[in-house]
């Protein structure tokens, strides 16, 4: 009973009449175990269960177990920690079934389908229990559960849906350890990672720890803890813990039972284990997201000589076993990166049948399902890592085969040629040493854009015959659509504010959580109000669908309606990737053109959030662009880009054959909400970041023209207001008052304690250090340090641009837009420092 949960029912007998059942006395003591525990219970009759999640798990194996506890189930009013009930209220409770820890999802899964009531105790020795103990009845997502009505919990995002309780002291919680404050009130962070529950608001469940994160060098983000609980519960393992801080890919380290334990230098008997493994990791991937996934080669198995260490709980200590592990886990990445699909033979003679079948193989031995060879492979599930794997497959086989220098090779050739066919040709150009210069590459990629442009733009719509009469008196009707990220969710909240607008569709892809929830979130992240009002009176209608397909992938009867009534777009949803070649956007490009169809037959406007990307490979001579059409050769620096590029073609060509009315409008770099919020992922924050760990930050003389996302949201509705800003066509939306990038670097250096170095030095020692979360951008980075410094163009070689032209049409940009100032990089910093 020393044990906290020991203690409160100790207090629960003096302060609410409960009864506790125990072992009789006995020295020494009785050890608890599920079986003498169940029939303890049932001999006592007992109401309410206590135990940790292994004896549960035991108990979901014994049918006879189960049978006992699903006809002691029963209704009960409230009940919580401090709320006072006697026991007249407590004697109408049943069996109802606590679980104090990670419980495994399949046992809690059978028992709950057996009509088994099971509750999530949670809370900690800082803060004692804030979970309501026993609510008022159960759910059968048994792993959430709703926080005590006396705990004052703050909820810091932590990106991707995962917020921090943080518990605050008020007159009935008073935390008894203190380590932050909110507004100005001292609190206990309790570095628990909490997901609210999809549909049920004030219900969650614990995602993991913060400090258990693993951050890899893509800035996406592993939780280890449920991925380990799954491989625990493989007869073969003893424990296991997974690691990948600042790689690419994460692995696993096992230690087997002790039935089972080998010298893992075997390879004959490391390959057996790994395929025992490997259904229970199959079953972790799929419950895993893409980027936590575990390949068959990234499994490590502890050897005899080097046991983990455990904790007085028996769970593994995660950072001393890592330690322990440092060299193996290096070989582990280093093997990986020179071999990967070694089982993969190269061909015997590189012809384009061969070559052909041996990238197939490679494809499809990785997906989860056959695609075709003209299939777009990133479009049918590839991701960066698979990428990789595939990258460096052919390369192995180029080097070891065709004895080829691959030193010099592209990094992203498997963006750049995404289908199998694509994909083929280049290895076999490769291969025999024909590939194509520079100048020959960069112009195939102006063919391929214009390619798709005559595409997209063939058979455009006839301009309706009648021009349809919309009165100045009749309110706006706007489709927004992509109204999750960052800048669709601060446009929603300006369309929400401006009372000339009647309706708002906002239309969003299909997700794993559902819609409501994620613009939610999606608001709540950024500071942002939920309109909940507008949702419940329709104001607001959410919809998911797709752009790309017939009707949107909506039921004809709202398609019409939006057909309809419509008379303004914002599309603004986009792939931000700056990874994939021009083919992998082609969805989106279709998706525009079925907006473009449905603006010319609806009459609707149509205003289309560009990038100012599209200026990057400017030549530095030009001066700047002013607010209109530009040459391909401007969009090369990516797929990114050059789809933005053609789609700014479909539009000019929409434009002049069809009498379509649109606008333009190139966006600059976008910083923070007004909370700070700003994607840990974005190239900037990426920059900080990996700033912070060399102790030093970049150097540039020149200006920036970053604008804040809400001042960017806000002034494209006041485009959407302005009626004559379609004569215009194009706007570059920009900061109108720049700033010296040094008064930001300065500032930055002083918060974080950094020292300012020039570009290049900083580079170096970027990838001098070579580990950082922020190696996935070095390219991109790299690409920032080339050439001269042109004094044409603003810091970090970005364009600079007119914008006359938007200055005109913006009430905000004029009067509102502001210096960026201290108090910004303040909240970013506070920000990123808790993601």
């Amino acid at each position: 009973m020393y044990h906290g949960m020991g203690i409160l029912q100790l207090c629960w007998t003096a302060s609410t009449g409960v009864v506790v059942a125990t072992f009789k006395p006995h020295s020494p003591a009785i050890l608890p175990t599920p079986e003498n525990l169940f029939e303890a219970a049932t001999a006592t009759k007992s109401d309410i269960l206590f135990c940790v999640p292994a004896f549960i798990e035991a108990w979901s194996r014994v049918p006879r177990y189960v049978d006992w506890l699903a006809t002691r189930t029963g209704v009960v009013s409230s009940f919580n920690f401090f709320n006072n009930y006697g026991p007249s209220k407590l004697s109408t409770l049943n069996n109802k079934l606590f679980g104090g820890g990670p419980l495994n999802k399949k046992a809690g899964d059978l028992l709950s389908s057996k009509g088994v009531s099971i509750f999530v105790l949670y809370g900690s020795t800082e803060t004692g229990i804030v979970s309501s103990l026993i609510p008022a009845s159960p759910i059968s997502d048994w792993e959430y559960f709703p926080l005590s009505g006396v705990v004052t919990a703050h909820m810091m995002p932590h990106g991707e849906n995962r917020f921090e309780l943080i518990v605050v002291s008020n007159d009935f919680c008073k935390p008894s350890a203190i380590n932050t404050k909110i507004d100005g009130i001292d609190a206990y962070a309790t570095s628990d990672l909490l997901l609210p529950h999809p549909t049920m608001s004030g219900y969650w469940r614990v995602f993991g720890r913060v400090d258990d994160q693993i951050i890899h060098n893509t800035g996406e983000k592993t939780n280890p803890v449920p991925l380990e609980n799954t491989l625990n519960q493989d007869p073969h393992v003893a424990a296991a813990v997974m690691f990948g801080r600042g790689r690419f890919q994460a692995g696993i380290l096992v230690e087997p039972k002790p039935p089972y334990k080998f010298e893992p230098s075997d390879e004959t008997k490391l390959s057996e284990f790994r395929n025992k493994l490997w259904p229970t990791i199959e079953q972790m991937n799929n419950f895993a997201p893409q980027h936590s996934r575990v390949f068959k080669e990234m499994i490590l198995v502890a050897s005899p000589s080097k046991p983990f260490m455990y904790t007085a709980k028996n769970t593994a200590r995660r950072q001393a076993i890592l330690n322990q592990y440092e060299e193996e886990i290096e070989a582990v990445y280093k093997a990986v990166e020179e071999t990967t699909q070694s089982d993969i033979p190269a061909p015997v003679e590189w012809n384009p049948l061969s070559t052909k079948s041996f990238v197939r193989t490679i494809v499809t031995q990785l997906l989860s399902h056959t695609v075709k060879d003209g299939d777009d492979i990133f479009q049918y599930g590839c991701d960066s890592l698979q990428a990789t794997w595939i990258r460096n497959t052919i390369h192995r086989a180029l080097q070891e085969s065709a004895e080829i220098d691959i030193r010099q090779s592209t990094s992203n050739f498997v963006y750049d040629h995404p289908t199998i066919n694509q994909l083929a040709q280049h290895v076999l150009s490769v291969a025999l040493g024909e590939e194509g210069t520079g100048d020959t590459f960069q112009e195939n990629k102006v063919k391929t854009m214009e390619q798709m442009v005559k595409k997209y733009i063939a058979d455009l719509p006839v301009a309706p015959s009648e021009v349809k009469q919309v009165s100045h008196h009749n309110q706006k009707v706007v489709l927004l659509t992509g109204s999750t990220g960052a800048l669709g969710s601060h446009i929603l909240d300006e369309l929400v504010k401006y009372k000339g607008v009647k309706k708002i569709y906002a239309l969003n892809r299909k997700g794993i959580d559902g819609l409501a929830d994620r613009q939610r979130m999606a608001l709540k992240e950024r500071g942002l109000n939920e309109p909940v009002e507008d949702i419940e009176c329709r104001r607001v209608v959410l919809l998911e669908g797709n752009t790309s397909i017939s009707t949107f992938g909506l039921e004809t009867e709202i398609f019409d309606e939006m057909a309809s009534s419509v008379t303004h777009i914002i599309h603004n949803a986009w792939r931000v990737d700056f990874n994939p070649g021009l083919s992998s956007f082609e969805s989106h490009i279709k998706g525009l053109r079925r907006i473009v169809d449905f603006c010319i037959t609806s009459q609707a406007s149509l205003f289309f959030t560009s990038s100012i990307g599209v200026l990057t490979a400017m030549p530095p001579e030009i001066t700047p662009p002013p607010e209109a059409p530009i040459p391909p050769e401007f969009a090369l620096s990516n797929g990114y880009t050059q789809s933005k590029w053609v789609s700014e073609q479909i539009l000019d060509a929409a434009h002049r054959n069809s009498g379509l009315k649109y606008l333009n409008i190139r966006v600059g770099q976008l910083t923070g909400a007004i909370n700070g919020a700003w994607n840990v992922k974005e190239w900037f924050p990426s920059m900080i970041q990996a700033s912070k760990t060399l102790g030093c930050i970049p150097s540039d003389h020149r200006n920036i023209s970053w604008i804040p996302v809400y001042h960017a949201a806000a002034t494209i509705v006041d485009f959407v207001n302005n009626g004559s800003i379609h004569d215009n066509q194009h706007v570059h939306l920009i900061h109108p008052w720049p700033v010296p990038w040094s008064s930001l670097a300065s500032v930055f250096a002083k918060k974080l304690g950094l020292d300012i170095v020039e570009y290049r030095d900083w580079l170096d020692k970027l990838m001098d250090k070579g580990d950082t979360r922020e190696m996935h951008l070095v390219p991109f980075f790299q690409r920032l340090g080339q050439g001269e410094v042109a004094e044409n163009r603003e810091a970090f070689e970005m364009p600079k641009v007119q914008l006359k032209s938007a200055l005109a049409a913006s009430e905000t940009l004029r009067e509102q837009s502001r210096e960026i100032q201290e108090e910004e990089v303040e909240r970013w910093l506070a920000y990123w420092g808790n993601v």
